[in-house]
């Protein structure tokens, strides 16, 4: 090359070198110099294996070679160069073989690019990480972790309508702690949430996939249990009722009442009705001197 020629490509933003067929560069202009930290034209019949990552000359012998003998040209290809004290730097590189053996070389360090990218991906995580707690703050109590009345009523209307396709029947529970007023007044809100935390265990144990699980106010629960038919929904309040009855939480012992509904085959009534059946079942319960379940009539 002239002078003239290697002067202009001095002043490239980019590097670019030429590499005979033995491997070994026969130019590099000044950007490639300054990348390897080394003075002007040090790399001159050095062999580029020495200027590559172990990793890059691995890809270099069994990819970009082969695809240059048979394409003669490779294209924006990641490659990491040496730089100043061994430090990895990543370039993409173009390069194009020609007949005689001789090998053109562009390429372009894309350390700001792989920061940048970097930094994109971190944003993309955090903000999938924020939108995944601002959907659990909207669809969860944050006490217990269960469903909260606005998820339950979105998720139990889809499970009805499934239910009714399938000619079933789902049974739906109104849970309530007996005099949780007393609690909370006697012993203190603190003791009140450790009991809203053991019966929201207590509700979970054994949960069946499709079985829906809410807190929908103060001391209520809501539990709905597809393909369950009165009889069983009957036995299983029973049991849960008891089992909650047989235990405490720091000495202190509970009960509930529950309020139970049964939805009818073939007949799609709507959640909500059915719920305030259930919630009047609750009552009449609650009405009847707590610590059974009243089963509703449609």
């Amino acid at each position: 090359m002239t002078q003239v020629s290697i002067a202009n490509l001095d002043d490239f933003c980019s590097g670019h070198m030429v590499v005979n067929q033995d491997r070994n560069i026969l130019f590099c202009n000044d950007y490639l110099n300054k990348l390897s930290g080394l003075p002007r034209n040090k790399l001159i019949n050095t062999p580029i294996a020495n200027c590559f990552t172990k990793a890059s000359n691995i890809f270099i012998d069994s990819y970009v070679f082969p695809i240059l003998l048979n394409e003669k040209l490779v294209q924006e290809i990641q490659l990491n160069w040496i730089g100043l004290d061994g430090v990895a730097i990543s370039v993409v590189a173009n390069i194009r073989l020609v007949e005689d053996g001789r090998s053109f070389w562009s390429m372009t360090s894309c350390t700001n690019r792989d920061k940048l990218y970097s930094e994109l991906i971190q944003t993309k995580n955090k903000l999938e990480e924020q939108s995944q707690e601002l959907f659990l703050m909207a669809t969860t109590d944050p006490l217990t972790g269960l469903l909260n009345r606005r998820e339950l009523l979105v998720q139990a209307d889809r499970l009805s309508h499934l239910v009714a396709r399938y000619s079933s029947t789902y049974a739906l529970l109104t849970i309530d702690v007996d005099f949780f007023k007393h609690v909370n007044d006697t012993y203190g809100h603190q003791a009140g949430d450790k009991v809203l935390v053991n019966l929201a265990n207590i509700l979970t144990e054994g949960r069946r996939t499709n079985d829906l699980i809410a807190r929908v106010g103060g001391e209520e629960f809501v539990m709905v249990l597809p393909h369950m038919d009165e009889k069983n929904a009957f036995i299983f309040a029973e049991k849960l009722r008891k089992k909650v009855q047989s235990q405490s939480v720091d000495n202190l012992h509970i009960t509930v009442s529950i309020g139970l509904v049964v939805s009818q085959k073939d007949i799609n009534k709507q959640f909500d009705l059915l719920l305030n059946l259930s919630d009047k079942a609750l009552y009449d319960a609650k009405n009847s001197g707590r610590n059974k379940t009243a089963v509703a009539t449609h």
